[in-house]
């Protein structure tokens, strides 16, 4: 018996006592209809914004910092077990800790594969990710997921392409009226 699923001994039942799983069983999906559109909008929603969820920027920064002073304390652990006295052990993690702040570069290793605890790591690396698809696929910045599907979008882009393309004329008209006043001023 495993789980309290199957024979409690095998002795007689002319099987092996070895539970398997019934693949002839049919699982019943309700329709879409019955499961409510609205729960599955809110859902939907609820998983979009996960998915682009914009890392913290005093979180990454706090990691960062956290990552030198541990570089700090390693020194410091290291010189002390060489017998270094307290002032010159201080001096010299003072001295690594100005150095390293100013290279100020965040630590690639973990940008390139944050571990799974790092949230706001694997954020801003799924940004980076995304903003590198998104250069190399052409897609602009001001895109809305979805958009395509609207039926007025197109006449909305008509419209605002028209729009721009009247205001263009516009500013090329004034610019032959000041060039044109311009010639017959100085040609009388």
């Amino acid at each position: 018996m495993y789980n309290g699923i199957g024979l409690t001994t095998p002795r007689g039942s002319g099987t092996n006592g070895y539970v398997q799983r019934n693949l002839s069983s049919v699982r019943v999906k309700r329709p879409r209809d019955e499961r409510g559109g609205e729960r599955d909008e809110k859902d939907r929603e609820r998983l979009e914004s996960q998915l682009n969820r914009q890392p913290n920027a005093d979180i990454l920064e706090h990691q960062r910092k956290r990552q030198l002073e541990v570089k700090c304390a390693e020194l410091q652990d290291m010189m002390e077990e060489q017998g270094y006295s307290a002032e010159e052990i201080e001096e010299k993690v003072n001295s690594f800790r100005m150095m390293l702040q100013e290279k100020e570069e965040p630590l690639q290793s973990s940008i390139d594969r944050p571990t799974v605890t790092e949230t706001h790591a694997l954020a801003a690396a799924n940004q980076q990710k995304n903003d590198r698809l998104r250069a190399a696929f052409g897609i602009s910045s001001d895109y809305v997921d979805g958009s395509s599907f609207h039926a007025d979008r197109k006449e909305k882009k008509e419209q605002l392409e028209k729009q721009e393309r009247l205001e263009r004329e516009k500013q090329q008209q004034q610019k032959y009226t000041e060039v044109g006043e311009g010639v017959k001023r100085e040609v009388i």
